[in-house]
């Protein structure tokens, strides 16, 4: 008997013209067709249907059916369908056999054979539609704009060249974009309505319990190059922009977000995630929960949303957010800009120019590390250090740090430890004038005050801060002994009033500034209240071994300066006549009235002042009140702050 060869040679083949190639096709020239059970490479009837396609150049439209297939869709824009198999996740939900559970009404049964429609398919050059539906399949998009749909299962897809639309469906598939701007859908398709496996694992969805699959839709995403636009849906995905322009949102659950090189914009939205900026300017939001955010290298701007978050700046100048929570902020390299928001939160402006904003309540501990770096929005119960590496000059600016009409002090307790700033605490106190917190800082060069009277005077009974000082209160004078006060004003300015009169600002003089170790504390005067100097300078260009100078005119020396603050109180202390006093270890003028000080005076206290010294109205009066010292004029001051 003689037996002839078959035919067939198991590949559907399609023609360069374009065709429906189906379980209808009968185009093959050896006669293959889809799912005609003619399968010649098994002799397992199980594998009858699983078919192999070729389908060539043309505009192609191949439904392969049933069974394990692979199939190419060669050149032409192609429309690719595998069929559905049983269209049932491998793994059940919410239960391996689908029965419901207590807050899921449905369920889908677990897949009885998860194996039976494992199809290849390659969609060749052209922009192919290319859908899957069961089991775990691969897919090669190829060149061209492809619109691929790996349904449901653990599949692998390549996107390739061009830019694709691509749906990984439920399963943990592995997704590679590569070349071109695409759009990558780890899970479901939204355009296909709410995915009801979309569940966070946390049990913070409003409708559901915690997800009972937590392991179904556990996706890797590689966009590669091209500027992408990635979303990771259901479950703990990892997802790659790497180059390009990548927008990245990992949606719920405990994501892996890598940016890679491009401006990228990375949202890890609901869970525990971790994203890195990689290289270029990246937006960062970390969203729900607690996050650990690395911005890497390039000006990165950086929210932590709510939660305690971690966020790490990296290279280049930096907006961190740490947003509600108690946060760990790291500004790392470069001039950044750190806002620790609500909570107790940690932060680290590491080197570089940083601006450091201590946010609403909480008690922050904040630290500058190298360089010049800037405190703000600072209050109570909060820990500043200025830090001593680098280009070393830190401001505390305590502007805005008082409560209603609280008033707070600066204490300088010693030197810092490199020996060019100072430590020391900021009291505050309520308007019963009881303390109620503290801030303490360390290693920080410049303090821009707010509204802090508190120099102390020298009194028979110790040392008294001047704003407590009333008429009849005796002081320590360095010419007459002790002398009584016969009267106190002050003059409170507003930030506005300073604004528009900026000749008006205080001089901050600086602990040590007037030599000798004097004053004792930083000490903040009116510009035109004058300070007593004797040194070698005095004697030999004015004959005199004590002169008195305005502070505005020692500006030129280190250590005294013109400060911009929000607000402050000017405090006069007069005498019988013009006295030197001891103010905070530095021997200063009290008030000397004269016709410009009277004039500039309200009509209350000019009246106040000329009841206790009627000769006052007189001009012999008050050239009888005469100074206590030479007073130098501003070019005169020149020549001792050279």
């Amino acid at each position: 008997m003689t037996v002839e060869p078959n035919p067939l040679d198991g590949i559907v083949e399609g023609t360069d013209d374009g065709e429906l190639i189906d379980e209808d096709y009968t185009g093959d020239p050896e006669g293959d067709m889809v799912d005609n059970g003619d399968n010649i490479f098994s002799d397992d009837p199980a594998d009858a249907d699983d078919d192999i396609i070729e389908a060539g150049g043309g505009n192609d439209t191949i439904i392969a059916g049933q069974g394990e297939d692979v199939v190419d869709g060669g050149d032409g824009d192609d429309l690719i369908e595998t069929g559905n198999g049983d269209v049932m996740p491998d793994l059940g939900f919410p239960n391996d056999d689908g029965t419901p559970a207590p807050g899921f009404p449905f369920g889908f049964a677990a897949d009885e054979d998860p194996e039976n429609d494992r199809d290849s398919v390659d969609g060749g050059a052209g922009d192919d539609t290319i859908s899957t539906g069961d089991d775990a399949d691969t897919i090669t998009g190829g060149t061209g704009d492809d619109v691929i749909d790996g349904g449901i299962d653990d599949d692998e897809i390549f996107g390739e060249d061009g830019f694709d639309r691509i749906v990984g469906g439920e399963g943990n598939d592995l997704i590679e974009g590569g070349i071109g701007d695409d759009t990558i859908y780890a899970g479901n398709d939204p355009d296909l309505g709410l995915d009801q496996l979309n569940i966070e694992d946390d049990g913070s969805n409003p409708i559901f319990p915690s997800d009972p699959r937590p392991d179904n839709g556990m996706d890797t995403v590689f966009g590669g190059d091209g500027n992408d636009l990635i979303f990771g849906a259901d479950d703990d995905d990892e997802l790659y922009g790497e180059d390009g322009n990548d927008t990245i949102d990992g949606e719920i659950d405990d994501d892996f977000i890598d940016g890679g090189i491009g401006d990228d914009s990375l949202l890890g939205g609901q869970g525990n995630d971790t994203i890195e900026g990689g290289e270029g300017n990246d937006f960062i939001d970390g969203g729900r929960n607690a996050d650990t955010l690395n911005g890497g290298a390039g000006n990165d701007t950086i929210l932590g949303d709510n939660g305690a978050d971690v966020i790490n700046g990296g290279e280049g100048d930096d907006l961190i957010d740490g947003g509600t929570g108690d946060d760990t902020l790291n500004g790392d390299g470069g001039n950044d800009s750190i806002l620790g928001s609500t909570g107790d939160d940690v932060i680290d402006g590491g080197a570089g120019n940083d601006t450091i904003d201590g946010g609403n309540g909480g008690a922050d501990i904040m630290s500058g590390g190298a360089d010049r770096d800037l405190f703000v929005n600072v209050d109570a119960g909060e820990v500043v250090d200025g830090g001593s590496e680098g280009d070393d000059f830190d401001t505390l600016d305590l502007r805005g740090s008082v409560q209603g009409n609280g008033s707070l002090k600066v204490v300088f307790t010693n030197p810092d430890s490199d020996g060019n700033g100072f430590d020391g605490v900021v009291n505050y106190f309520d308007t019963n004038g009881d303390q109620v917190g503290q801030l303490t800082f360390t290693n920080i060069e410049d303090v821009i005050p707010c509204f802090t009277p508190g120099t102390l005077i020298a009194t028979p009974g110790g040392e008294r801060r001047v704003e407590d000082l009333k008429p009849g209160d005796r002081v320590i004078t360095r010419d007459n002994g002790i002398q009584e006060i016969r009267w106190v004003g002050q003059r409170a300015m507003t930030g506005e009033e300073l604004a528009k009169a900026t000749h008006l600002r205080p001089v901050l003089i600086r602990q040590g500034a007037l030599g000798k170790g004097l004053p004792e504390r930083d000490m903040l005067v009116s510009p035109q209240h004058r300070v007593l100097v004797a040194d070698k300078k005095t004697a030999l260009y004015f004959d005199e071994s004590e002169v008195l100078v305005a502070a505005k005119h020692l500006t030129g020396m280190d250590g005294i300066d013109v400060v911009d603050v929000s607000e402050t109180t000017y405090i006069h202390v007069m005498f019988d006549q013009h006295e030197v006093i001891l103010s905070d270890g530095a021997w200063t003028e009290s008030f000397q009235p004269g016709d410009m000080t009277l004039n500039a005076m309200g009509d209350a206290q000019r009246a106040e002042i000329l009841e206790l010294f009627p000769e006052l109205e007189t001009v012999d009066g008050i050239a009888n009140y005469a100074s206590a010292r030479r007073s130098l004029k501003k070019h005169e001051a020149k020549l001792l702050t050279q």
